[in-house]
């Protein structure tokens, strides 16, 4: 790294930024946690298992919420950041280029994913309780959550080469 480049680094800007990752690997520690369940729950028996489930309901629920603020958030930043390096608001700083484009666009692809998931738990949720047939909505709910963790790793990948790419000297 060239000397001086992080003593002219706007600290503001860096502090906006990193806010984003730094939720971000909060909501993902969290979201292995509520994917650990699947684990979890063949364990458990009677109330023990009533409770838990009604507990892997509501963390659902509050991470979709969380998710959609954490993705406006991480957008919002970087028009934010941007806005105040260059003093206009352009395209690029919504979809930017190179690995940003690529965390970016996976943000969107990932909340639409995560809306299936949310939405496959409320519908073995709705089955569960009217007494229907709910084993094969709940399998499909377990595999999407299967699929979405391994793109949240690739997704953070993604979002740590950006950082990386907006805070070295182009001339490295």
């Amino acid at each position: 790294m060239a000397s001086g480049y992080w003593e002219n680094a706007d600290p503001v800007n860096m502090f906006i930024l990193l806010l984003h990752p730094i939720v971000a690997l909060a909501v993902i520690v969290w979201m292995v946690r509520q994917h650990r369940w699947r684990q979890r729950g063949s364990l458990l028996k009677g109330e023990d298992r009533k409770s838990a489930v009604q507990s892997h309901e509501r963390d659902g629920e509050k991470i979709y919420i969380v998710a959609w603020f954490l993705v406006i958030g991480g957008f919002t930043a970087n028009v934010i950041t941007n806005f105040r390096s260059t003093g206009h608001l352009s395209f690029d700083s919504l979809l930017p280029s190179g690995a940003g484009g690529l965390h970016a666009g996976g943000g969107l692809l990932g909340m639409a994913l995560l809306t299936v998931l949310w939405r496959k738990g409320r519908a073995t949720k709705k089955l569960r309780d009217s007494g229907e047939k709910w084993a094969s909505e709940k399998q499909r709910h377990g595999r999407a959550s299967d699929v979405i963790m391994i793109l949240i790793a690739i997704h953070a990948f993604l979002g740590f080469l950006w950082l990386i790419q907006l805070y070295t000297p182009s001339s490295f």
